[in-house]
């Protein structure tokens, strides 16, 4: 089969692979729609230490239901389905409460088992849902962690926040907030043409970075969600806060970060980390998604494109000046 491998750093390439093998319980997808997420770029560039090549990335994709593994009866061929990347053992003390997410065995499509940057992917039955479109489908993963970082995030009604960075995610959580409540929604990213699209999606202020005055935000904000991950970032968070406001981390760019520790003692800062999503959280963003509630009309903010150019995708996603928030690549 056809597949865009990750091979080197800055390198995607188009290269033949094996089909999947189907094991009981899981089932082949004809690949639909995989959208690169943000989290792929800092792997492409070599900065992510989950990922090693050579691999076939892609963990937000939609396809059609093409073959059934031994015991799969929910499902039949031909049912198109976006899928739940998140594969866990089911049986630890996380998994039995329902968080998946924080299984210490997880492994993920398109990192643990080859992804969906290819014709065919192979998925687990249970975590298939009916979508009704198949690039939507494709953006359902991202939506979903933007559930749970605003579920995290304990808004209430009335709640001013800000959002740390303007990519596929930090769009989506902008307009999640405003539907849970946020009066006000400040989104900050450096780049100009992001900050745009984020009024689409809900921001009631935009900011450059550099444009950022402390001592009028400071200790105003109830809630900050980083979607970036980066060191200054998140001290970013923290520091636009009122005391007892919430910081939620959901960007993963880079590992080591510095705090000013004695100020989260003192104004009792909550710092919560988002990763990925529990299965409810999911199935609420498939929900969303397939009411037509998830995304803004205008689509400007998104671009299709063939599989073969993929590794100028990547190249442009890693840019500064991206234009699109997403990009999905089709087969």
């Amino acid at each position: 089969m056809k597949t865009l491998t990750w091979t080197a750093p800055n390198v995607m390439a188009i290269r033949e692979a094996r089909e999947p093998e189907l094991v009981p319980g899981w089932v082949l997808l004809q690949v639909g729609g995989a959208a690169i997420c943000g989290s792929e770029i800092a792997g492409y560039l070599g900065h992510n230490e989950l990922r090693h090549p050579p691999l076939i990335m892609g963990h937000e994709f939609s396809g059609t239901v093409a073959r059934l593994g031994e015991g799969v009866t929910q499902l039949a061929v031909g049912e198109v389905v976006t899928a739940n990347p998140l594969v866990s053992c089911g049986q630890c003390r996380h998994c039995r409460q329902g968080n998946r997410q924080r299984c210490l065995s997880r492994r993920i499509i398109g990192i643990d088992f080859p992804g969906a940057f290819a014709e065919w992917v192979a998925v687990p039955a249970s975590q298939c849902y009916p979508i009704g479109d198949i690039v939507d489908g494709a953006l359902v993963e991202p939506y979903a962690c933007g559930v749970r970082a605003v579920g995290l995030a304990q808004v209430e009604i009335g709640d001013e926040a800000m959002v740390i960075g303007a990519g596929i995610i930090g769009l989506m959580v902008m307009r999640i907030l405003r539907r849970a409540g946020a009066s006000r929604v400040v989104a900050v990213d450096t780049n100009v043409h992001r900050l745009e699209l984020a009024q689409e999606w809900g921001a009631t202020d935009t900011l450059t970075p550099d444009r950022i005055n402390h001592e009028a935000m400071g200790q105003r904000l109830d809630r900050v969600i980083d979607a970036v991950g980066f060191s200054d970032t998140r001290a970013l968070s923290v520091k636009v806060l009122r005391r007892g406001g919430c910081a939620v981390w959901i960007g993963l760019h880079e590992n080591p970060t510095g705090l000013a520790g004695n100020a989260v003692v003192r104004d009792e800062i909550d710092i919560r980390g988002s990763f990925c999503y529990t299965d409810s959280e999911f199935q609420r963003a498939v929900d969303l998604v397939n009411a037509g509630q998830a995304f803004p009309q205008s689509r400007d903010w998104l671009d299709i494109r063939p599989l073969e150019d993929g590794d100028a995708a990547f190249a442009e996603q890693a840019s500064p000046e991206a234009r699109f928030a997403k990009i999905v690549l089709t087969v």
